[in-house]
C-alpha cells in the first residue's frame, strides 16, 4: 500500500480494518450469530421475524456489511443488526419493510420522493475508495406539505443500500458532501434530517467518515449547530464546514480531502454533470 492511500484511508481517523481473509470471515460470521443468539428475543423481534420472513436479507453477505461496518468487532456489529431491522420496521412500516430494498419492492410508491433526490450517489469515489453522497437541501420543495418525511427517509435508505452493494464501500465507508447554498430557510426539515442521522447511528450499516458542508448560508450555521445536537460525540467530530470562493473549496476539497474535483456535481462548479432520473430508470429496468 503506497504512503498516499495509507493516509487516505486514515485521514479522519476511523478504525483500522483488518486484512479480510477466508478464515476471518468464517470465524467472525459464527462469532456474530453467538452474539445475535445471546440477545433476548424480547429485544429481537424484527430480527427474528426477519429471518422467518425474508432470510435472503439477512444472509452472510448482509452479516458482513455489519461486521465491516464496526470493523469486525461482534458484540456492536449484532446490536446494529437488530437495530437495524427495528429501524427498518419503524420507517417502512410492517407491509414494507421485509420486502427486497427495490424501487419495484420496498421502495414502490415513493417515486416522489425518489425523484426529488434530496441525497444522490454521485457515482464517485474519494482517493481512499468511499463513496460519495451528495445532499443538496435546496431539491426539497418549498411547500412542506407535497411530501412526507418518512418517504423521504425511505428514499435515503434506497440510496444507503445502493452505495452499500460495493464491498470497498462497505470497508472504506462514505463521505457526505452537504451543498446548502442555494437553500432557503423554509426548506430546512427537522424531521427529514433527525430521521436520516437516527438511521446512520448505529442501523444502516455504512461507515460514515465525514459530512463536507459546503457554502453553508448564515442561517444553516444557526440552523445546523442546534441539529448537531443529533449527531453524537462520534459523528459531530466528522462534521468539517467549507466557505469561500467556490474555487476555493474545491481546490481544498480535492488537496486535503481527496474528493476530485471532476467528480463534484456541476452545480458546485465541478465536473460531474449528474443523472438521476437516468439513474433511477437503469435500476428500475435492472430490478434494483
Amino acid at each position: 500500500m503506497s504512503d498516499h492511500l495509507e493516509a487516505a484511508i486514515h485521514r479522519y481517523g476511523q478504525a483500522k480494518a483488518p486484512t479480510e481473509t477466508p478464515e476471518l470471515l468464517k470465524t467472525k460470521l459464527k462469532e456474530l450469530q453467538e452474539e445475535l443468539a445471546k440477545i433476548p428475543e424480547s429485544k429481537k423481534g424484527q430480527y427474528l421475524k426477519a429471518l422467518q420472513v425474508c432470510p435472503d436479507q439477512c444472509d452472510e453477505k448482509f452479516m458482513l456489511k455489519h461486521l465491516r461496518c464496526e470493523v469486525f468487532n461482534v458484540e456492536p456489529a449484532a446490536k446494529r443488526v437488530i437495530a437495524y431491522w427495528e429501524k427498518r420496521v419503524g420507517i417502512f412500516g410492517d407491509e414494507k419493510a421485509f420486502l427486497p430494498m427495490t424501487l419495484s419492492g420496498a421502495l414502490k410508491g415513493d417515486e416522489r420522493s425518489l425523484e426529488i433526490g434530496y441525497a444522490r450517489p454521485v457515482f464517485e469515489k474519494d482517493d481512499a475508495g468511499r463513496a460519495i453522497l451528495f445532499v443538496d437541501p435546496a431539491r426539497l420543495p418549498m411547500d412542506k406539505t407535497t411530501f412526507e418525511p418518512i418517504s423521504m427517509a425511505r428514499a435515503f435508505w434506497y440510496y444507503a443500500h445502493a452505495v452499500l452493494e460495493d464491498e470497498e464501500v462497505q470497508k472504506k465507508g462514505v463521505v457526505l458532501v452537504i451543498y446548502p447554498k442555494e437553500a432557503q430557510r423554509t426548506q430546512f426539515n427537522r424531521k427529514v434530517f433527525k430521521t436520516k442521522i437516527a438511521s446512520m447511528k448505529g442501523c444502516l450499516p455504512m461507515r460514515v467518515a465525514a459530512f463536507h458542508i459546503c457554502h453553508a448560508p448564515s442561517f444553516f450555521e444557526n440552523l445546523f449547530a442546534v441539529a448537531k445536537i443529533f449527531l453524537g460525540e462520534r459523528l459531530r467530530k466528522r462534521v468539517k464546514m467549507h466557505s469561500g470562493s467556490e474555487e476555493g473549496v474545491l481546490d481544498k476539497l480535492e488537496k486535503k480531502f481527496g474528493i476530485d474535483r471532476v467528480k463534484m456535481p456541476t452545480q458546485m462548479g465541478g465536473g460531474n454533470d449528474l443523472d438521476h432520473m437516468g439513474w433511477l430508470e437503469e435500476r428500475m429496468s435492472s430490478g434494483l
